[in-house]
């Protein structure tokens, strides 16, 4: 504190309660993780910038919401961290498989305060050029001038393309979830099927059903985004 002008921290740690069950094992995070560090070697690639929803919870099994905020996952050869903002308190570390680092919103630009915390100052990083913008490419450049920007994208596309046994064995429980879904329509239909019955009503009554069968089938895991999507007469053409 100097002249009653409190220094606020750019980044922390909030590592609060235990860290939560994962949606797959140890043994499959680690290959998923090794065969992306392979294509790095390969490519020469110093550390990996993840920004998607589905390379971060693929990477990492953290799935975030943005809230207009930027959101990351670092790999390297030696460690796998996410970035999340202050928002979301300690739950991001709980969810990650790996590391996690906090940015806070007292000074602009922490986000990539945290980045930089992350990577070497000099080498190649790779991103998602289909999904990193070039606002965000530019200040990445800004902070870290020593790092050549490559594309990363379509590699981890390909890695993600075979599937293991375990993320089989999820896929079809997300595929007899949404058979109970479709069933809790026919079921809707027949309960609440007079003339002027809106679709609204329908699809709550299918979405309960699924959100009840995921929290059955996965205890631990978040809830989020569960919809249905039921449409008659006209707007069946949407």
């Amino acid at each position: 504190m100097d002249g009653g002008i409190i220094d606020m921290e750019s980044l922390k740690t909030i590592e609060n309660g235990t860290k939560a069950p994962q949606t797959f094992s140890g043994a499959e995070m680690d290959g998923r993780l090794a065969r992306l560090r392979a294509v790095m070697a390969d490519r020469g690639i110093d550390a990996a910038l993840f920004t998607s929803f589905h390379s971060i919870k693929y990477y990492s099994d953290f799935l975030y919401c943005a809230f207009g905020r930027s959101y990351g996952l670092v790999v390297t050869q030696d460690a796998s961290t996410t970035i999340s903002a202050n928002i979301d308190g300690g739950q991001p570390w709980r969810r990650s498989f790996g590391d996690n680092v906090v940015y806070t919103d007292w000074q602009r630009d922490n986000y990539f305060r945290a980045i930089a915390s992350l990577v070497p100052v000099k080498g190649r990083i790779g991103l998602e050029f289909d999904h990193f913008d070039l606002q965000r490419a530019k200040k990445l450049a800004d902070a870290l001038p020593g790092l050549e920007q490559v594309d990363i994208a379509g590699d981890c596309m390909k890695l993600r393309m075979f599937k293991s046994r375990e993320e089989q064995a999820i896929i079809r429980d997300g595929a007899a979830v949404a058979d109970i879904g479709g069933a809790a329509v026919v079921e809707a239909l027949l309960d609440l099927g007079h003339e002027g019955v809106t679709e609204w009503e329908v699809a709550r009554h299918a979405t309960g059903a699924m959100i009840a069968e995921i929290t059955r089938r996965y205890p631990d895991s978040e809830v989020m985004d569960t919809w249905t999507w039921f449409q008659s007469g006209l707007n069946t053409d949407g």
